[in-house]
């Protein structure tokens, strides 16, 4: 099974909703940019991972 090509595209609406959901609770704007951009870049990172991992699997 092959990734999806639409994962990596997931990482911007993913950090938005975070740093949406977070800020509401998290007054410290710094905290609230480093989690936003970690969680942000967690589907390209999967992405990136799943399809090294298929190629890599014999068929």
């Amino acid at each position: 099974m092959r990734p999806p090509s639409w994962l990596p595209f997931l990482g911007p609406p993913v950090a938005g909703l975070t740093a949406g959901v977070l800020g509401r609770s998290e007054p410290n704007v710094w905290l609230l940019i480093l989690v936003a951009t970690a969680v942000g870049f967690l589907p390209i990172i999967a992405y990136r991972l799943w399809k090294r991992w298929h190629h890599r699997r014999p068929d």
